[in-house]
């Protein structure tokens, strides 16, 4: 146990760190070794996310008067939380990923996003969706899609207008 001055710093570095944050994950880290908890967090932090590890009653202060204390009904037992400060899938998928990866029966008990408590079942379901990168992707190339085809309509006749004059020249120069 830290003192009391610890304890107080512990929680006011929370509660800096919980107000930059978009999504918010309560996970399960039992059985997990550091090792495994390094590969993690090095994964996480590439995504610009963390993961911690807090006492839950000094997480539960943190949380107080924040919009984020609904999740305190979720730290019941070894709880790390993961935080995302980019892409909010991509914490999600990190984690997902790697228990799925390594075989792992760990499990996201719950989060929180965009000022709703997420259930294990809905983060279940943010892990399926595509990043924001990929989106972004996606947006792209359904812009660029008609344009191609926009630039292809209107190079057409110009090409079609070069290979007859050039099937032309070739049968003049057959001819004579």
């Amino acid at each position: 146990m830290g003192t009391l001055a610890q304890k107080q710093k512990t929680v006011a570095e929370l509660q800096e760190t919980l107000q930059d944050t978009k999504v918010s994950l309560v996970v399960d880290y039992r059985g997990l070794s550091v090792k495994e908890m390094t590969e993690i967090r090095r994964e996480l932090y590439k995504e610009d996310a963390l993961l911690t590890i807090t006492k839950n009653t000094l997480l539960k202060r943190a949380l107080e008067g924040n919009d984020m204390a609904a999740i305190t009904d979720l730290l019941a037992g070894p709880t790390a939380l993961a935080l995302g400060r980019g892409d909010q899938v991509a914490p999600v998928k990190i984690i997902k990923e790697y228990f799925k990866k390594n075989k792992k029966t760990n499990e996201i008990r719950g989060g929180f996003l965009d000022g709703k408590l997420l259930s294990s079942e809905e983060v279940e379901t943010l892990s399926k969706l595509p990043s924001l990168d990929e989106l972004r992707a996606k947006l792209v190339g359904g812009i660029a899609s008609p344009l191609n085809g926009l630039v292809a309509s209107l190079s057409s006749p110009q090409r079609a207008l070069v290979s007859g004059l050039d099937q032309l020249a070739k049968q003049k120069e057959q001819q004579g």
